[in-house]
């Protein structure tokens, strides 16, 4: 009996090296695939952190610009009380204002299509959301831009807003 499986196994040979480097070829392929689909994930992952930070950096610039410019527009309780006691500066500082509403919607487009992370945009929302309720001057003014611009300068769906506490 042990002769007759010798003689089947070596009549077959060829069969059994075929189907081995069948086998060997379909694991190596399985291997290559795995570890192609981790580094294609990783490389991913690196990349979305990197967009992230590059986003973080300029985005705390652009604000650390502004927030001088805020802290002295709502010094003034409306836009009618700004331009009353600073006629002047009215025009550039109420394009300052446009420059943060502008800055508020790439903030949240780049949340909304996941480049910023939860944790980060919670940070943002908040500050913006303080800055939106706590001053009549800020609400004043998005809303004026909010009615004469539309919801898609500002990337937002139809009553759509970044503020939560806007009813426009």
């Amino acid at each position: 009996m042990r002769e007759m499986s010798n003689l089947v196994f070596y009549e077959n040979w060829e069969f059994y090296t075929d189907f081995t480097g069948v086998i060997v070829t379909g694991i190596l392929g399985a291997a290559v695939w795995f570890s192609t689909r981790n580094f294609n994930k990783n490389q991913s992952e690196i990349t979305h952190h990197q967009l992230q930070k590059e986003l973080f950096g300029e985005f705390n610039k652009r604000y650390d610009t502004l927030n001088g410019y805020l802290e002295k527009i709502t010094k003034f309780d409306t836009l009618e009380h700004l331009m009353d006691k600073k006629p002047n500066r009215y025009y550039f500082l109420r394009n300052k204002l446009n420059d943060y509403f502008n800055l508020c919607a790439e903030e949240y487009y780049w949340y909304k299509n996941g480049r910023i992370d939860e944790d980060l945009w919670q940070s943002w929302e908040s500050g913006m959301n303080s800055w939106y309720n706590n001053h009549q001057i800020i609400r004043e003014a998005w809303n004026e831009e909010y009615k004469s611009f539309g919801h898609q300068s500002f990337y937002l769906k139809k009553d759509e807003q970044f503020f939560k506490g806007n009813k426009s």
